[in-house]
């Protein structure tokens, strides 16, 4: 150590120096500057060109926690520090008190020029967070975001980004706001995301508020309203009912009215039209309720949000049936898809088709002879029917092979026939029916011909002629003029109805179910007969004339 006028420094006392001649002590606050001639791992001692040392302990040496000094400080390093104490037994000095007050007026400097400072976040505390710039300051709970934050504990540990917003030098007391470099750094990236966002574009967000009308999705730096109405394809009575706060969603802007986004999120979601189609197809058989009722059908609902129409002829296999006889609104009920529209969203529906056609479930065949019911006779002939959901129609034609016959006298609503199926298609759901051709065809089965003379029972009658029948449903036709030679006006005054009588086959056509009959022309070929024998036997005689033999025969002939 140095040596002063022979006494040895490390025997003198303070005020053995004080005693020296020539020698200004250093005051309390004074700020030195020295040079460390020794490191321990608790102090430092500083030549501080007087007449005795300075010493600062481990606790003033610096503002960072340090075990031991040798870790901040090494001997012949320049230093300064401020005089802290000056007594009879040492000077100490105080590093720590000088960075600290270099700091302060370094913070105040920063406060005066609004600067962004680093801040280390070291505890939570009532209100808000003690955090540490270079010194402990205040971070109010409302300045450490631009939205409300419940948790402060979630931000302990971290570095966060502040401004000095209140700086009292006389009680060394500083107030920070993170909220204020947020704001400002949320602005200028608004400002660069705005400047490139377009409508039509799809982003990714959080829901940072709910009202009734809507939810607030913020995306990066930007916020945007997505109403009510868009935020599914379904109707949405409470917001809340879909979307939480803090939620992710995907969304896609819609409108861009000056500063204010619309957005959408089920504009990028499937309609409920898509993800039916995209599960269900053609054929497929699905469950429904019945929605609504109309003339031509029933609306049914197949999923939410997506109706299918039942046209009136889709309801049963029975199409005498009434709309309100199969469905009801609010009735479940199964039904076939048959068609999809994809462009115009629409669904063709069947509620018949859930079942098998029973036309294709018939199981009989063009000839068969079958049992059915007569269900309604018109003009046209007799429906029958001959199965569930089947009926055929038998012209009325094909009611008996006697042409003249009547339907109606055949046959009655209710009663059971049997019939031979004629026409068969299963695809047009068409079904021709017999009741004649269920027996054989008489009229290919008689052996008269044209020219015979037979036997016939008188049927009926009209203004015309006489209807005679010659076998079982083979029916000729007697003309008025065809009954005899004499003029007369009505049947009855040559004939009467069941009375037999021989008639002659003038005109014979089978496949036309055509037969002229007449009694005249028996009388005639007799008569003509007999009048060729007597011509035969008078030959030979000479000079007589047929007026003189014959007479009035003869003009009856003629």
């Amino acid at each position: 150590m140095k040596q002063f006028d022979g006494f040895n420094h490390e025997e003198m006392t303070m005020g053995d120096v004080l005693a020296m001649e020539n020698f200004d002590l250093p005051s309390v606050n004074d700020v030195i500057e020295g040079e460390v001639v020794r490191v321990t791992n608790q102090e430092v001692t500083v030549d501080i060109h007087g007449a005795t040392e300075g010493t600062i302990y481990l606790s003033e040496l610096t503002l960072d926690k340090v075990d031991s000094a040798k870790e901040v400080i090494k001997v012949g390093d320049k230093i300064k520090a401020m005089i802290k104490k000056v007594d009879d037994e040492q000077i100490l000095l105080s590093r720590r008190a000088l960075l600290e007050y270099q700091r302060f007026q370094d913070l105040k400097v920063a406060f005066e020029k609004g600067e962004t400072l680093e801040a280390k976040v070291e505890r939570a505390v009532k209100g808000g967070l003690i955090v540490n710039i270079g010194m402990e300051a205040f971070l109010p709970a409302n300045m450490i975001d631009v939205t409300y934050v419940s948790d402060l504990e979630q931000y302990v540990g971290q570095t966060v980004s502040v401004r000095i917003v209140e700086f009292n030098a006389r009680n060394k007391k500083i107030k920070v706001s993170r909220k204020i470099v947020v704001a400002e750094q949320l602005k200028a990236q608004r400002e660069d995301q705005f400047s490139t966002l377009t409508v039509g574009e799809v982003v990714e967000g959080t829901v940072v508020r709910i009202e009734k009308y809507g939810a607030f999705v913020r995306f990066g730096a930007l916020e945007g309203l997505v109403h009510i109405s868009e935020i599914c394809h379904l109707p949405v009575e409470k917001v809340e009912d879909v979307l939480a706060v803090n939620q992710a969603v995907t969304a896609k802007v819609i409108k861009i009215e000056g500063t204010k986004l619309q957005l959408s999120i089920k504009a990028i979601l499937p309609t409920p039209f898509e993800q039916f189609v995209s599960a269900y197809q053609v054929g497929d058989i699905v469950e429904g309720e019945v929605v609504r009722l109309m003339d031509f059908g029933a609306f049914v609902e197949v999923a939410p949000g997506v109706e299918g129409l039942v046209h009136l002829s889709e309801l049963s296999w029975d199409h005498k049936v009434k709309l309100e006889d199969i469905v009801s609104e609010g009735k479940r009920v199964s039904v076939r898809v048959l068609s999809i529209d994809s462009q115009n969203q629409r669904l063709a529906l069947s509620i018949k088709k859930v079942e098998q056609d029973p036309w294709v479930a018939f199981g009989h065949n063009v000839g068969d002879v079958i049992k059915g019911q007569v269900t309604n006779i018109t003009d046209l002939g007799a429906f029958i029917k001959v199965a569930p959901y089947i009926e055929g129609l038998c012209h009325y034609t094909e009611t008996s092979w006697n042409p003249n016959v009547k339907l109606a006298s055949l046959v009655a609503v209710g009663d059971e026939v049997e019939v031979k199926i004629i026409s068969l298609d299963a695809k047009k759901h068409r079904l021709g029916l017999s009741l004649r051709q269920v027996k054989s065809n008489p009229w290919t089965e008689v052996t008269f011909k044209s020219g015979d003379v037979i036997t016939g029972k008188v049927e009926s009658a009209n203004d015309r002629g006489a209807f005679v029948a010659v076998a079982e449903d083979v029916v000729g036709f007697l003309p008025m003029n065809q009954i005899t030679e004499k003029r007369i006006s009505r049947v009855e005054d040559a004939l009467s109805i069941g009375q037999d009588v021989d008639v002659k086959v003038v005109r014979f056509e089978p496949n036309n179910f055509k037969l002229e009959l007449s009694i005249r022309r028996i009388k005639e070929d007799a008569e003509r007969e007999e009048f060729n024998k007597y011509m035969q036997q008078q030959e030979t005689v000479e000079n007589e004339t047929l007026g003189d033999l014959f007479g009035d025969a003869l003009k009856n002939l003629l």
